[in-house]
């Protein structure tokens, strides 16, 4: 901000901030005399508003309406904002629910949180989740399906679910897949992909040939699972967008949301940053996003990874609130993935 301001119009800004994001009606000198702790007169408010406006803090949308903030009033806002309020109660019990299940494909628990961040805040909710080969091998089964046809089940450390369908040169019995099923598990639990060596495991296995040919298959499968994983981006609430802004802008976003590389490059800053970021309309750098506001912060993913998450919405949204939530939110999945269950 360019311009310091004083005690008096300090809390006759905010107070216009706070009104507009209650009310989203241009706020009069009398709401400010209202809400605003300053002992003074109407005529001293109308012309603090008025300095206001002449300082960009401010515009009037009509000379018979009140007034408005610009996206400067709402840069001093979110910089007033000493600590961000933790979620309501309910709020709170809500994502903490979420988190609480003790069973849930990695996919669904990150789809389910964006579409909770959007629902409790009003936005768009975006997250970002960066997959990639340092992820582990948590558990392996073997299902057979005929002779020659093996299914695949592979569950990742973080949480990823994924089957892969072996069709075998030689056919196997049931007990064949079952001992091979259970040694898979036993050495490839914890391992990484780029640790996965199928000899290594022909010469532990000491299968016989149907056997080793099932072993050498579903090494080569979870090689191949583990390498197709790649970066996700989940989203939830695209419809509040329509509601935030006039039809040609929503559009344009909602647009640029459909190819996918606009939002991991919002969402890949964030890992840099490292730390809860706020831009403002035009302070956004990419050109889809300025008249719109952004929140954003990392959550840990554990083996040294970040993932990311945040809102995108009107830059009218209620800072303090969006600013709780979406923290609130990074910190407990953050803690599920770092700490995963089983």
């Amino acid at each position: 901000m360019a311009t310091e301001i004083d005690g008096r119009k300090k809390k006759i800004l905010l107070a216009v901030v706070q009104n507009f994001v209650l009310t989203g009606r241009p706020v009069g000198s009398g709401a400010v005399a209202q809400s605003a702790d300053v002992a003074v007169s109407a005529a001293t408010i109308r012309n603090e508003l008025s300095a206001l406006e002449e300082m960009g803090f401010l515009r009037q949308p009509h000379t018979s309406a009140g007034r408005v903030p610009t996206d400067v009033a709402y840069r001093y806002y979110v910089d007033s904002l000493m600590e961000q309020p933790r979620p309501s109660g309910r709020d709170a019990e809500a994502i903490e629910r979420l988190f609480a299940a003790q069973t849930r494909e990695i996919e669904g628990l990150f789809q389910e949180a964006s579409v909770l961040l959007s629902r409790l805040t009003h936005t768009t909710a975006i997250v970002f989740a960066p997959f990639s080969s340092a992820d582990a091998v948590r558990h392996i089964d073997l299902v057979r399906l005929s002779d020659q046809r093996v299914m695949l089940i592979i569950i990742t450390a973080r949480g990823q679910v994924g089957r892969q369908l072996l069709r075998l040169s030689r056919p196997v019995t049931g007990d064949t897949v079952q001992r091979v099923a259970a040694f898979t598990d036993r050495v490839l639990t914890g391992l990484t992909s780029d640790r996965i060596d199928a000899g290594d495991l022909l010469r532990r296995g000491k299968f016989g040939s149907a056997g080793s040919g099932l072993v050498r298959a579903a090494a080569e499968a979870v090689v191949e699972y583990m390498g197709s994983i790649e970066e996700r981006v989940f989203i939830g609430g695209t419809a509040n967008i329509v509601e935030s802004a006039t039809p040609e802008w929503a559009q344009t976003l909602l647009e640029a949301m459909e190819k996918q590389y606009f939002i991991l490059d919002l969402l890949k800053d964030l890992l840099h940053e490292r730390r809860l970021t706020v831009r403002i309309g035009e302070e956004n750098r990419l050109r889809e996003l300025q008249r719109y506001s952004f929140v954003g912060t990392s959550y840990p993913l554990g083996h040294g990874l970040l993932g990311s998450l945040g809102v995108v919405g009107p830059t009218s949204m209620d800072y303090a609130r969006t600013i709780g939530m979406v923290e609130y939110m990074a910190e407990n999945l953050g803690r599920t993935l770092f700490n995963p269950r089983g």
